[in-house]
């Protein structure tokens, strides 16, 4: 599957877990992988229309799967039509490591508050999503 597609489903899900240095750490993953920074942008700020179609996908599909949306079964289907088995077990997989370090860290007191996320060099304010 694209890559900016998979670390799009797992910037959403370090959002929602956290705004501050493990989603850093997810964009800066991200820009290494080759995504490009308008791509991020978009993603962090939730501004779908300005998403490729397979990263919107892959972000309606984390924000369903987090919100245990009646959606979530027909956005799956997408998914396993567009690229197949592999690519949702690789989906679910870095959905759920996106969530494990901001939770180990929070229980474990070191939890910083929101802050701007850095994409390119440049600030980009977040917009955190509820589920």
């Amino acid at each position: 599957m694209p890559s900016d597609a998979w670390y799009a489903a797992k910037i959403v899900f370090a959002l929602y877990e956290d705004c501050g240095p493990c989603t850093q750490l997810a964009v800066d993953m991200a820009e290494r992988g080759g995504v490009k920074p308008e791509v991020l942008r978009a993603v962090l700020a939730g501004d779908i229309a300005a998403m490729p179609a397979d990263v919107a996908l892959t972000f309606r599909f984390a924000e369903a799967v987090l919100a245990r949306a009646p959606e979530t079964d027909e956005l799956r289907e997408a998914v396993l039509a567009s690229w197949g088995p592999r690519s949702l077990v690789s989906l679910a997989f870095a959905m759920t490591v996106a969530q494990l370090y901001p939770t180990v860290k929070f229980a474990l007191g070191h939890g910083q508050a929101c802050r701007r996320v850095t994409v390119g060099g440049q600030a980009q304010p977040v917009q955190r999503r509820a589920a």
